[in-house]
């Protein structure tokens, strides 16, 4: 069984198998003198904490025992024109408390006057607490450009580099290069979409969609037929080491006449003008040790000079395939993590009695050394119905509401859970798992994304066709924990959270209970003492980079009960998993 009970006389925490309260497992995890988070500053995932470094120490000082705010709705982005933020997603943290998010902000009273102010901003908490714009809607796309095109959205979550301040981040755009077709002699524009890194500025082209173009053939498809370009890159990119992003990539090629998408993984050297984009695997790599190539492939994580993704034979149904890791490097070898088929594990490592992994989600965590990651099994299934989106992108919501007018009904396995990997060891954990007597019911979350026919680029849109998409959300800080967000299992006659966001330690080779971070219904005075009286959390948000040597970061949004709503970014620093700041 899972690891939260609430009862209606107490909201202590009652382990798994135990009827110990949060109290108890604190003592339990204090007693053992391990340090589950290192200091900022710390090199290897799987090396011992390092003393903490002299620039973080204020910060880490001012943010231990506490929740310290990162952004809310009452902050002005640089060139917002007085427009406040009002939307924030996941934030990703690196080791030296440097934080990147994706915004909106809007004029004071909303309502529907004028575009917002979208963009990507960072704050170093180990340096200035100061507002610094990446990109935003009014930020000239960086070379190559020669129509002097801004940005018009970021579409997807930016992250930042464990070890660096190097980050990454999706920008799309009206084209940003017009050249005369050798063929048709004919003006052409081209250049609406790219992924774009920044280290303290200025911003610069990762990689983007001219690959055809001569001039820009270091951006040219690997291992496709020569002049090939990526159409789009759909999910977040990835940054490590300073110099290299990772990416998933998506193109076309003719086969017997007939336009067919491929796909792949990818990484580029940075720090090296002009260097190529080197393939990692692709839509003609065979899945190790099958005759099947990949038929999809997931945006990676990286770091440490590796990087581990998900590729499957067929995305929905997949029979073959799984989790794998690998160098970065031309075409490597690729080893398996956790693989369609595989026995599943139980929180010792034991495999659970006819338990095979039918499923594994896109989203990965890792920090070198551990992974993170969703997989699911059994045949048994939930109905969930999803209702369309009621704001965004209106083309969007017009595509889904005549497509799924009555909702779009998704089967949600009964059986999934959240797994620790170490890549050393070989070893594989059950963190927190859902089915019949689980204290979790779901850890999946739903959004409605893509491109509608006809249409351009737009918010929020990946560029591939428009459809129902789930997602998992877990970060992992080395031998020290795994953070997640979960849906709790309904008690009867029981108040219980809808949501939020859990940890559990590692030590010692072993997993501590599971333990609330922050829930739906906690009030949030304690978070965020600017936000309006008695608001209580309504949604709450991790990205697989929110954990990182100590430092912890997160999104919530809140409500009070005169409708009164709020948002924002924090950021603490726990030196151990349990001293997560209470919110309640």
């Amino acid at each position: 069984m899972s690891d939260l009970r609430r009862t209606k006389e107490t909201t202590a925490v009652i382990p798994m198998r135990q009827s110990l309260g949060r109290g108890v497992l604190h003592l339990a995890i204090a007693s053992s003198s391990v340090m589950l988070l290192v200091a900022c500053g710390s090199e290897d995932a799987a090396a011992p904490p390092a003393p903490v470094a002299s620039a973080c120490s204020s910060a880490i000082s001012n943010a231990t025992g506490k929740w310290v705010t990162v952004a809310n709705n009452s902050f002005v982005p640089p060139g917002g024109a007085g427009k406040s933020f009002f939307s924030f997603n996941q934030p990703s943290i690196n080791r030296d408390g440097k934080v990147v998010f994706r915004a909106r902000a809007k004029a004071a009273g909303g309502g529907a006057g004028g575009e917002p102010h979208r963009g990507v901003w960072t704050v170093d908490l180990c340096s200035s607490p100061a507002l610094q714009t990446v990109i935003d809607n009014s930020t000239v796309v960086p070379a190559p450009n020669n129509t002097g095109e801004t940005f018009i959205e970021t579409p997807s979550i930016p992250r930042i580099d464990i070890s660096s301040p190097l980050l990454a981040s999706r920008g799309n755009s009206q084209p940003v290069w017009t050249y005369t077709d050798p063929i048709t002699q004919l003006e052409s524009r081209a250049g609406t979409t790219g992924i774009f890194t920044w280290i303290n500025g200025p911003l610069a082209t990762g990689v983007n969609i001219l690959g055809n173009l001569p001039s820009f053939s270091y951006f040219q498809v690997p291992g496709a037929p020569a002049g090939t370009k990526f159409d789009v890159f759909p999910g977040s990119p990835t940054a490590t080491n300073g110099k290299y992003i990772a990416f998933k990539g998506n193109f076309t090629v003719i086969e017997n006449l007939v336009s067919v998408g491929k796909t792949g993984v990818y990484f580029r050297d940075i720090s090296i003008p002009n260097s190529p984009v080197v393939g990692i695997a692709d839509s003609s790599t065979p899945i190790p040790g099958q005759a099947v190539p990949f038929g999809s492939t997931a945006p990676p994580s990286a770091a440490a000079g590796k990087i581990v993704f998900t590729g499957l034979d067929i995305e929905e149904a997949p029979t073959m395939g799984g989790i794998y890791v690998a160098p970065l490097a031309d075409r490597p070898a690729l080893t398996a993590i956790a693989l369609i088929g595989d026995p599943v594990p139980d929180r010792t490592g034991v495999p659970l009695a006819n338990a095979n992994f039918t499923k594994f989600g896109e989203g990965l965590a890792y920090d070198g050394r551990y992974v993170a990651f969703w997989g699911a099994w059994g045949a048994d299934t939930r109905a969930l119905v999803l209702n369309c989106p009621t704001d965004g992108n209106q083309d969007l919501r017009t595509y889904c509401n005549t497509t799924y007018p009555q909702g779009y009904t998704a089967q949600i396995p009964v059986n999934q859970g959240i797994f620790l990997h170490d890549t050393v060891s070989r070893q594989t954990l059950m963190v927190a798992r859902s089915g019949a007597g689980e204290a979790f019911q779901d850890f999946l979350y739903w959004v409605f994304s893509g491109r509608p026919p006809g249409t351009g680029s737009s918010d929020d849109t990946d560029g591939e066709p428009p459809r129902w998409r789930s997602s998992a959300f877990a970060a992992v800080d080395g031998t020290r924990g795994v953070l997640f967000k979960g849906s709790r299992s309904p008690i009867p006659n029981v108040t219980v959270p809808s949501s939020g966001i859990y940890g559990a330690g590692y030590i010692n080779g072993a997993l501590t209970e599971v333990i609330p971070a922050i829930e739906v219904g906690n009030l949030v005075a304690k978070l965020d003492a600017s936000a309006p009286a008695d608001s209580t959390v309504l949604s709450v948000g991790i990205e697989r980079e929110a954990v990182r040597s100590g430092w912890l970061t997160l999104t919530v949004s809140s409500i009070n009960p005169a409708g009164e709503s709020w948002a924002g970014v924090y950021a603490t620093y726990v030196p151990v998993l349990n001293n997560i700041p209470p919110t309640n």
